[in-house]
Order: C-alpha cells, then structure tokens, then sequence
C-alpha cells in the first residue's frame, strides 16, 4: 500500500471504462454528477455525505466536485468504529466475469484523499464475494492525517487479511469467482476532537499500477 502526497460510501457506479491491449481501468466515482446518497451505509444519522464544489478545494484542474465525509459528535468510547466505506462491487454485475478475468490478484484500487481538523481517520480496505458472504479484512491500516491532497494506491494481492465473514475461506484472487472491493472509513483509538472528516474523488480500480 503506498501513500502519495502531491501538494472513500457506499456507491455502485460504473462511468468509465477504458482499456488498452493489456491495461485496463474502471472508474468507480469521480461524484461530477453528485449520485444521490440517500442508500448509501452509515453508522448513524451524525454521518453526513456532502458534496464540495469550492474550485480550490479540488484534487486537480479537471474536478469540480468532490465527496465529504464527516462525523460530527464522535462519542468516546468507540474506538476504531466503522462509519462508513466506499464500496466497489463492480464485478458483482451482470457482464462482467469476462473483465474480472484480466484483473484477479493484479487489482489495484486508487484514489485521491484528504484529511481535515478533526480525529484522525483510519482506512481499512476490504476483500468481498459475491454477495459478501465471504469477507477479508486487511490486518493494518492507513491512518489518513494530510491536509493536503493525496494520492492513495493499494494492490489488493500484497495485503495480509484476517477472515471476518459468515462463510471462512483462504484468500483468494486467482480463482474466477468475481470479488468486490471496499475502503471502510473508520475512527482511530482516540477521538479527542469529537469529529471526523475526510474528502475523496477519482476511485478507480486497475488491472496494472496507477501512477496518478
């Protein structure tokens, strides 16, 4: 997993794809056209999911909107709760086991990031089945603490997992049963601020390394 500084809600989204002879890349959520998140996953109504469309609050040129996340009235005896994630579960769809095919144990997913004033921000990222049955939970995570835009890119096969769902089974990406992905936003141990917050934009998921 690697952490880039150049200076993640439940959504189902396929805008893009695009693919050369070998590389190819899904775009999950770029927010442009600001998805309604009425069903996406919180742990609590205090979890709000916002839309910033401040021009310099942008990750590049090209963005005008991003997504917000924030808790506010984080209590303090829930150390590391899972508030919300991003969700991925692209192959999942109808028609897509052919392109699951060219990515398996090479998927990468990437995405720009920022933290704000609040506590710091955990990301934990996710391995699924179909139907989320089966679930692994990378061991380590990522604290989330910049300011300044980042630009986070992890390759699912070189994480170390503990199993977490109903159905126990040995991690697996090679095999042609499609998988989902997720990046679950999570508090930290403490939470002496009382809130929370985090901006995301451009989640991809690629069958090679992103560069940007």
């Amino acid at each position: 997993m690697i952490i880039k500084t150049l200076g993640l809600f439940s959504v189902l989204l396929i805008s893009s794809f695009t693919a050369t002879a070998q590389n190819k890349q899904l775009l999950i959520a770029d927010y442009e056209n600001k998805p309604d998140t009425k069903g996406w996953w919180k742990d609590n109504p205090q979890v709000k999911f916002m839309y910033d469309e401040r021009k310099a609050n942008q990750c590049d040129e090209k963005s005008n909107v991003c997504l917000h996340v924030r808790w506010d009235s984080v209590p303090g005896n829930r150390p590391f709760a899972w508030f919300t994630d991003i969700k991925a579960d692209t192959f999942a769809v109808s028609g897509m086991e052919e392109t699951w095919k060219s990515f398996k144990e090479n998927t990468w997913m990437s995405f720009w990031c920022k933290a704000g004033d609040g506590d710091t921000l955990m990301l934990n990222f996710l391995v699924l089945s179909k139907g989320h049955k089966i679930k692994w939970g990378a061991v380590n995570m990522i604290p989330l603490t910049s300011k300044e835009w980042n630009f986070v890119k992890v390759k699912f096969a070189d994480l170390k997992y503990e199993n977490w769902g109903a159905v126990k089974a040995d991690f697996d990406l090679k095999s042609d049963e499609v998988k989902c992905f997720e990046v679950g936003l999570r508090l930290s141990s403490t939470s002496p601020s009382g809130f929370v917050e985090g901006w995301f934009d451009n989640i991809k998921l690629t069958n090679y390394e992103p560069s940007r």
